[in-house]
């Protein structure tokens, strides 16, 4: 792989030749020259004369191309790109070209499209263009399958514009809308992208249930799942309780610590916790439950054994690791953070929560009941092991995953949620372990998504080795000269 500062002439040259490579990269690929060879951007390719920019100085080592070609292409002005050359289907490729899927933006704000995201397109867009390559936002709206093409907006000269440009090389999905990504419309465009074969990653949000029945059968998951079942009867209510003084009812498809009412049953009755402090109290399972009907109905819901997590004067703990495809599409474990809950329900930064580090939270939480205590390495292993388990379990592509862990009072780990889109908002972004405040370079997580992304493009980022500075030895002043 070479990167060449890629150059559209402004006006047509009087030459049959319609791009102009290095001799260098001529030669790596073993390339004559003039010769006619298929050039590609995205899902475009078309026939081009490929010849040796000729004039050298300043502009050696460059690639040239005639308007006439980029305009073929869709190729944008002014964005550096990478290029490589693809022996088995002897073609050249430009890129890479990464797409990233919106439910809105808006173009009228040029610098500023996707409101409190901003910051994270800006960022992903930006490193891209440093490291040559282009990303573009669209919708679904944006796509024209059968022209080939997407009208979606580009980041250049620090503002978003839209740019008509061929279909992209993978395509990362940042839907926020599960009812627009569960639609008809959805699963054919989605169908859409296999046909054509685009990568197609983080495919869909994860429904709580579905997540536990990928991972109770396995062995090395099941012994981090708490108890659950969909809550359908008044039977599962009591059942539960039966067996756990207390539970937590959840929406199946929630996200954020919306909806989750914790449930504790006594010699009195029934107790109801909300995480905005309201409570209430039953009498019986009867009237809990025709509460409960009435309060979840719609709503598909389900009823988790509740744990006794470690905490602070009972403010729930639990630790959100970051899980992601790194360069070489392997899964890593990218970020962890440990979040004290503002309230005794939930531990969500969305709902108040406040960050710390795994270390400090695993020494100034608790109460512990034994000696055995896991470490921050252990809460990573257990991330990146069910990580790689779930996705061989589900269907679809996946790329990051927000795993949300809990440890008892025993030292036990537990999987609490599994999130497909964890948030990339600024308040809610993990911190790297021993940081106090969010770095002001580029965050780890964005680059890692962007080393997939080029990965999946056919242009996987290498790690150059760092040169060694030999240094001189002191000389000894004492030494007579």
């Amino acid at each position: 792989m070479s990167y060449v500062p890629t150059i559209v002439v402004e006006n047509e040259i009087i030459s049959e030749v319609d791009l102009y490579l290095p001799q260098a990269h001529l030669r790596k690929w073993n390339l004559s020259t003039p010769s006619t060879i298929a050039v590609q951007f995205g899902s475009k390719t078309v026939s081009a004369r490929v010849g040796v920019w000729e004039r050298g100085g300043k502009t050696s080592g460059k690639t040239f191309i005639r308007p006439s070609l980029a305009q073929s292409l869709h190729l944008p002005r002014g964005v550096p790109l990478l290029v490589r050359y693809d022996a088995s289907q002897k073609t050249i490729v430009f890129g890479p070209y990464v797409g990233v899927l919106v439910s809105s933006y808006n173009a009228a704000f040029s610098q500023g499209p996707f409101g409190h995201l901003n910051s994270f397109f800006q960022e992903m867009s930006d490193i891209t263009r440093k490291r040559g390559g282009i990303l573009c936002a669209f919708r679904l709206q944006d796509v024209n399958w059968d022209a080939g093409i997407v009208r979606g907006i580009v980041r250049k000269g620090g503002v978003w514009r839209q740019t008509l440009l061929p279909l992209p090389q993978c395509i990362y999905n940042r839907l926020v809308s599960r009812q627009r990504e569960r639609s008809e419309q959805m699963a054919n465009w989605v169908q859409r992208c296999k046909d054509a074969s685009i990568p197609f990653f983080n495919e869909r949000f994860l429904n709580k249930w579905h997540v536990h029945a990928a991972l109770e059968n396995q062995p090395t998951a099941s012994e981090h799942l708490p108890s659950m079942v969909p809550y359908l009867k008044q039977e599962d209510l009591r059942q539960m309780l039966s067996t756990y003084r207390t539970i937590y009812a959840k929406p199946a498809n929630g996200s954020m610590g919306r909806g989750i009412i914790r449930v504790r049953s006594s010699p009195e009755g029934y107790q109801l916790a909300f995480p905005g402090g309201l409570r209430k109290s039953f009498a019986s399972i009867q009237g809990l439950h025709q509460y409960l009907q009435k309060r979840t109905k719609g709503t598909s819901y389900l009823l988790q054994q509740g744990l006794r997590l470690i905490g602070i004067q009972g403010r729930p703990t639990d630790f959100r690791v970051l899980v992601q495809k790194d360069r070489k599409g392997e899964w890593s474990v990218t970020s962890m953070v440990a979040r004290l809950g503002l309230n005794h329900i939930v531990s969500n930064i969305s709902r108040g929560g406040q960050m710390m580090t795994p270390l400090q939270a695993l020494r100034v939480c608790g109460p512990w009941a034994g000696t055995t205590r896991p470490s921050p390495q252990t809460l990573r292993a257990v991330a990146l092991k069910l990580a790689i388990l779930l996705e061989e379990s589900l269907p679809g592509q996946y790329a990051e995953f927000g795993i949300d862990l809990g440890v008892d009072v025993h030292g036990r780990v537990w999987l609490l949620e599994v999130n497909s889109k964890p948030s990339k908002s600024a308040k809610t972004v993990p911190l790297p372990e021993g940081a106090e405040e969010l770095p002001r370079r580029a965050r780890p997580s964005v680059l890692r998504m962007l080393d997939y992304s080029a990965f999946l493009s056919g242009f996987p980022r290498t790690i150059q080795p760092q040169k060694t500075i030999k240094r001189r030895p002191k000389r000894n002043k004492n030494r007579r000269r």
